[in-house]
């Protein structure tokens, strides 16, 4: 259950570390360029931690697919 909570908590960061970029876009107009920069980074970061804790769910068979069209 852990894993889930995980998922949902890094997805919900990874939404506000890409808002915060765009709001310092925004009220920054184009002066901000190494805060953006550095919230951007912060995203693919928090992407990357999520495509790795998804694939170690997966792997390790607490993440299972149950699409109906998924072979058993």
């Amino acid at each position: 259950m852990w894993l889930k909570i995980l998922i949902v908590v890094l997805l919900l960061a990874n939404i506000v570390a890409l808002g915060s970029a765009l709001f310092t876009l925004l009220v920054d107009s184009g002066r901000g360029g190494k805060r953006t920069a550095w919230l951007l980074l912060l995203r693919v970061s928090l992407a990357a931690l999520l495509l790795i804790v998804i694939s170690v769910g997966v792997l390790t068979g607490q993440l299972v697919v149950s699409a109906p069209w998924h072979p058993a």
